[in-house]
């Protein structure tokens, strides 16, 4: 099995399931591309540290057994590398033939020239598989990429958006306005949110469970998550709950004093 034929068994098994690419992408927080980059096959574009978590969180989506995509993963995966070192032998042998068949009979200073540019390439690829044997090892084959379970591809995405905020230089203003609205958050479950602040500044985070957060406002927050029971919210002091239930999108939904018993 190649990875193509995996991908698209995964795409078969989800169909049967009659789940959408994006009902996975709201429920796991998942970039839609790189939900359609593994049913394609194409898992060279994807994160490869992720790999193994997104598939893990797939199989948990569509209901399969996790640890038997993951086997049939590693196989496609193992039986990719000798179809593609062969492919490159072949090309390698065919540009030797044709550099060879090119070397006029009557120039000796052409051949020269020619074996000293093919031995500075065959010494190039003796470094670089002397380097890639020092790093495999002690057995002689590579080790995998190592495995980054989700709740921490949640937490380095988070730490990300964070650093991203604290770069972003910022601008004095000189007797701001007051905030008149706060509203806190805390997470019972992974959760993936938009929040737009007064309907001029977006912000978007991925949290793990137990985390908690504020942000100020002076009219309004319109909120767009995922997984909308997954976290509660207090606005100005007062329980507002949760905006939805466990799992459930919701979009757009607002927040602001003279609407707050209506959510």
């Amino acid at each position: 099995m190649t990875l193509e034929e995996f991908g698209r068994e995964l795409q078969k098994l989800r169909q049967e399931r009659r789940v959408s690419l994006m009902d996975i992408s709201s429920s796991t927080r998942i970039n839609l591309k790189f939900l359609e980059a593994i049913e394609a096959g194409r898992f060279s574009v994807l994160p490869q540290t992720y790999i193994r978590a997104f598939l893990k969180e797939y199989a948990d989506a569509v209901s399969a057994p996790v640890e038997e995509i993951l086997k049939k993963y590693d196989k496609a995966r193992q039986a990719q590398s000798p179809i593609a070192a062969s492919g490159a032998q072949l090309r390698e042998q065919k540009d030797r033939a044709t550099s060879t068949e090119q070397v006029p009979s009557h120039s000796f200073s052409s051949v020269i020239r020619k074996n000293a540019v093919f031995a500075g390439f065959a010494l190039a690829a003796l470094t670089l598989t002397a380097y890639l044997i020092s790093t495999s090892s002690g057995d002689g084959t590579a080790q995998p990429p190592s495995e980054v379970s989700f709740d921490n591809v949640v937490k380095e995405t988070e730490a990300a958006t964070t650093r991203k905020s604290a770069a972003s230089p910022s601008v004095p203003i000189l007797n701001p306005p007051r905030d008149s609205l706060r509203l806190e958050m805390a997470t019972r479950d992974s959760v993936w949110m938009s929040i737009l602040i007064d309907g001029k500044r977006t912000e978007e985070y991925l949290f793990a469970p137990n985390r908690r957060k504020t942000w100020v406002a002076k009219q309004r927050f319109s909120i767009t998550m995922g997984n909308a029971g997954g976290a509660t919210f207090i606005l100005n002091g007062k329980e507002l709950g949760v905006l939805g239930k466990r799992g459930a999108v919701i979009r757009n939904a607002i927040i602001e004093d003279s609407t707050q018993n209506n959510l």
